[in-house]
């Protein structure tokens, strides 16, 4: 077992709650069987995202995050872990407030440079040609995760596979594992080329890696059998759907773990969050 509970450790145990595992098929060299690589990695990242709804709701602390952003002809760009904005400062601390699109300066006007409005994956001040620095503090959101085989490597590099997205900067700052080498390592950079540098150690083509889900580590466990329950409610070849006993047991465990690590959850926050999910009064079971 590798250092964290990564994307090829949850991915194989979710696996294994299904009763379809093997080594091959998480590395993705076996592709027989019931279930897809990417269909289970999807679960896992879904699991991901509905833990991070209720946490981030009770200690939205732990996801705030702040950036220096550079503006190119007044356009700032979000990084890729962008939630929600809580506070865009100017380069003298003072808050730029935003505006919509109709309140947007006239064309025969100057604007102010602590006005923006959002646009796509950008902020975008009201004054044109600014090219100053400015804060972001935000909420952080959970970029999805994957594991898979390295297409390349060397120092302080590691070439991701094909199941990562081609966009620059996206995985920056995640942890990944290298389960072939036995390494963790922080990723530092990350191309468009899914070429990741690394701060320290040594790559290789087909190494097995997985990354980190970006969730406190002491909620890391509650992801596989989250997405395991999603897998057996939806799949068509699942026999044994889920129960309420099952659906109730994965909620006590929950709650549990969040009132020892982030202070009592709400009972109807977690109802309301696995409700779609549940079988209802009179459904079959199996």
């Amino acid at each position: 077992m590798g250092t964290y509970r990564n994307c090829y450790a949850l991915h194989a145990s979710l696996r294994q709650a299904l009763g379809d595992y093997s080594a091959a098929k998480v590395a993705g060299t076996d592709t027989f069987g019931g279930y897809n690589n990417d269909y289970l990695i999807e679960k896992i990242n879904a699991a991901v995202r509905e833990l991070y709804a209720l946490m981030v709701r009770r200690y939205p602390g732990l996801f705030l995050g702040e950036s220096d952003l550079v503006g190119v002809n007044s356009v700032f760009t979000l990084p890729w872990d962008f939630g929600k904005l809580e506070w865009f400062k100017d380069n003298y601390g003072r808050k730029v407030h935003e505006i919509g699109e109709a309140q947007r300066r006239w064309a025969d006007s100057d604007g102010s440079k602590r006005l923006y409005r959002r646009v796509g994956n950008t902020l975008v001040l009201d004054m044109a040609g600014i090219g100053l620095t400015y804060t972001l503090v935000y909420r952080k959101k959970p970029r999805d995760i994957h594991n898979g085989t390295a297409a390349g490597g060397g120092a302080l590099s590691i070439t991701l596979s094909t199941s990562a997205p081609k966009v620059a900067d996206y995985y920056n700052g995640m942890i990944v594992e290298n389960i072939t080498k036995d390494w963790i390592d922080t990723i530092s950079d990350y191309s468009a080329a899914r070429v990741a540098t690394i701060a320290a150690e040594t790559a290789a083509t087909s190494d097995l890696y997985g990354l980190v889900p970006e969730i406190p580590e002491w909620s890391h466990f509650l992801i596989a059998p989250r997405a395991a329950l999603m897998v057996r409610a939806e799949h068509p070849l699942v026999k044994r759907k889920p129960t309420n006993s099952d659906y109730q047991d994965y909620n006590n465990l929950v709650r549990t773990t969040l009132l020892e690590n982030a202070g009592p959850p709400g009972d109807q926050e977690v109802e309301e969050l696995f409700l779609d999910f549940e079988p209802r009064a009179g459904a079959a079971t199996y």
